[in-house]
């Protein structure tokens, strides 16, 4: 695999950003078997969580490895603290995402533009993330991966469980209500609405089905000790309490918490799962 890190100029951010890169090559050193493959690369666009950053996903997981076993390109870029929306006090990170960089990469690198070769993946916030975009712009990716995270608009409303009641106390839980504010305007004083709004996972979710949009599937997991565990059952009830399961909705559970070794096992989980065609012939690249 090719690793690269990628600077450009934003035009949703106004500003320069950094994206990382994993790209599949035609010949690889020892220890290592990539998939081989004709014509352009599927394409994972990883996201990451709270304090997280482009290089997360490279430095506490073996993603470049994993990736090279699927001939996946996988896209990792930086959202700081954005819930990956469009800030009220900040940046248009939700435009940068969803609309700006998959235009900017597909132009520049050899990656599909097909839907059915499209995926999204985060962990935590950015497992809200992949839920946000995924199910905002449903025609444009095949399947989305969640780890680790619940409805960040059930937070803000005070819908959450005695787990993150308990880490609001912490400074963790501090970072999070600063991000309500600059995300959404939200502040214990002045709590405006977000839950039945487009940060709302689960009105996506269900506008789709009444507009009858083509729909990812969704795959989940998190740990049993994991401080999120409480809002990703919720989660899990809303999507396994929809008839007929839409969204091909699956999800997984195991002792653990919110930490990389969770995440390293099962981000390969998700890649096993994921609807890709099978490998082919050498890429030309």
């Amino acid at each position: 695999m090719a690793f690269a890190e990628f600077n450009f100029y934003s035009k949703s951010l106004q500003m320069d950003v950094q994206v990382s890169l994993i790209l599949p090559e035609k010949v690889q050193g020892v220890g290592s078997a990539p998939a081989i493959r004709y014509g352009n690369f599927p394409v994972l666009y990883l996201l990451h969580g709270t304090s997280g950053d482009h290089t997360d996903w490279e430095r506490w997981t073996s993603i470049e490895r994993y990736a090279a076993k699927k001939g996946l390109a996988v896209v990792m870029p930086a959202a700081q603290l954005s819930a990956y929306t469009n800030m009220v006090h900040g940046e248009r990170y939700f435009d940068y995402i969803a609309y700006e960089l998959p235009e900017k990469i597909s132009k520049l690198l050899p990656i599909s533009c097909c839907r059915e070769d499209t995926y999204l993946c985060g962990l935590s916030m950015g497992g809200y993330g992949a839920l946000k975009i995924g199910l905002t712009l449903p025609e444009n990716y095949a399947a989305i991966g969640t780890l680790s995270n619940g409805n960040h608009a059930y937070m803000a409303a005070g819908k959450v469980g005695s787990d993150m009641e308990k880490l609001f106390q912490s400074p963790l839980g501090e970072a999070m209500r600063n991000r309500f504010q600059f995300c959404w305007g939200w502040t214990p004083e002045h709590p405006v609405p977000v839950v039945g709004t487009d940060q709302d996972i689960f009105w996506l979710a269900q506008k789709n089905l009444d507009e009858k949009r083509k729909l990812p599937a969704i795959f989940a997991a998190c740990g049993k000790e994991d401080h999120n565990y409480s809002m990703a059952s919720d989660v899990r009830k809303y999507f396994e309490g929809l008839p007929g399961n839409p969204y091909r909705y699956q999800y997984q559970e195991e002792h653990g918490g919110h930490t990389w070794e969770f995440w390293d096992k099962w981000i390969q989980v998700f890649l096993d799962w994921l609807p890709m065609k099978g490998e082919e012939s050498p890429h030309e690249y």
